[in-house]
């Protein structure tokens, strides 16, 4: 069975968009964090609001308070159905709409799932390796333009029309790994770094760098690698030194494969039906990261306020390519408002992470059950927001 952690499903009308199909289960783990940081718990019980707004926070009106409701029995009635277990966060102008877990994060030993309950972020693990990568552009080190064989040691000759911009907006031509017939006979066992990229570094390039869109893991992974190269840390170490612990995100990390940082999260194609483990150093930076819906909210809050990167990478980061996508991210129109995010989907993961920038709308849906469609849930979720 192929595991694939994408966005779009295949269109038999253009082969350069990637399959998207619900596969094996991943077992996180995390990086430990340097001495006297301080971590908390995976899973603490709190009241709506108590970790992301102060205490003086005002009561939500009426008429917010009607749209919470309706959107706590929406996705309470999905878990009744079984197409849902997980954790959700709405926010809405700065007030906590819904903020909550809904059935069970492992079924086996009756663990609820909770707001901070760690969970696998498949491929919204691409928008944060993407924020890692236009750091070192606004630090001087990355240039967007140039060929990434200026900043990979040992770069395949035809790697050299390829840079960093192809690999952010899916346009490398990189031959995409997890789609290849053998890929589940390796899935379930770790890998390192190089020898993942090994799996499809001597293969000819699909298009002319720039000249089409493939949806790729592949691209992300090199991206890892050039983190790496340039930075001198490895990735685990680059993102919670320069994104998770800076932003307090410290139910963060990079999942090489064990899973007891998770306090006991397991992935389920449904119901008493657990997916097939596999090993997430297989993805690597291109869906190996996990995190809570709170700690999503602490990025989505820090993205809003700007203070990541500069305005002009933030427009860089958001303007559509081919298909819509930007620098790890999809720019869409819902509702009459521009709704900037990506999804996610592998097995025993089904994620997603949005961002309403102008109607100050955030919606994340984080769910280890791979009956869920996160992103009808997160659009529906919205349009009872925005009055659609």
């Amino acid at each position: 069975m192929l595991l694939t952690t994408c966005s779009v499903s295949r269109s038999t009308s253009n082969p350069y968009v990637v399959t998207s199909v619900a596969q094996p289960t991943v077992l996180p783990s995390v990086t430990p964090f340097p001495a006297g940081a301080s971590m908390p718990s995976v899973a603490t019980t709190a009241p709506l609001v108590a970790v992301l707004a102060p205490a003086t926070a005002p009561a939500l009106t009426p008429e917010l308070q009607a749209i919470a409701n309706e959107m706590d029995s929406y996705i309470n009635l999905l878990t009744e159905q079984g197409s849902f277990s997980g954790s959700v966060l709405v926010a809405y102008k700065d007030q906590i709409l819904v903020r909550r877990g809904y059935g069970l994060a492992n079924q086996e030993e009756n663990i609820p799932a909770e707001a901070q309950t760690r969970m696998r972020l498949a491929s919204v693990s691409k928008p944060l390796t993407a924020i890692g990568v236009m750091q070192l552009v606004q630090a001087g080190k990355l240039n967007l333009r140039t060929s990434i064989c200026t900043y990979l040691s040992d770069c395949p000759a035809a790697w050299g029309p390829i840079t960093a911009h192809d690999l952010l907006a899916h346009t490398s031509g990189l031959q995409n790994y997890t789609d290849f017939t053998d890929f589940n006979q390796v899935e379930t066992k770790p890998v390192s770094p190089s020898d993942l990229v090994a799996r499809f570094r001597n293969l000819p390039l699909e298009f002319v760098p720039g000249a089409a869109y493939h949806y790729t893991n592949s691209n992300y992974v090199i991206l890892g690698r050039m983190i790496e190269e340039i930075s001198g840390q490895s990735y685990p170490d680059y993102m919670r030194d320069h994104l998770f612990i800076p932003l307090g995100m410290f139910n963060s990390g990079y999942d090489p494969g064990d899973a007891s940082i998770l306090g006991g999260t397991r992935g389920y194609i449904g119901i008493g039906s657990a997916s097939i483990a596999i090993d997430t150093s297989n993805l690597y930076a291109a869906g190996g990261l996990y995190s809570t819906v709170d700690d999503l909210y602490l990025l989505a809050q820090a993205l809003d306020e700007g203070n990541l990167l500069s305005p002009e990478l933030f427009q860089q980061m958001y303007t559509p390519n081919f298909f819509n996508y930007g620098y790890g991210w999809k720019i869409e129109q819902r509702y009459g408002n521009t709704v900037i995010y990506h999804p996610g989907l592998m097995s025993g993961a089904v994620t997603y992470l949005g961002r309403y920038p102008d109607a100050e709308l955030t919606v994340i849906v984080l769910s280890n059950n791979e009956g869920t469609n996160s992103i009808a849930t997160a659009d529906y979720l919205a349009g009872i927001v925005l009055g659609q």
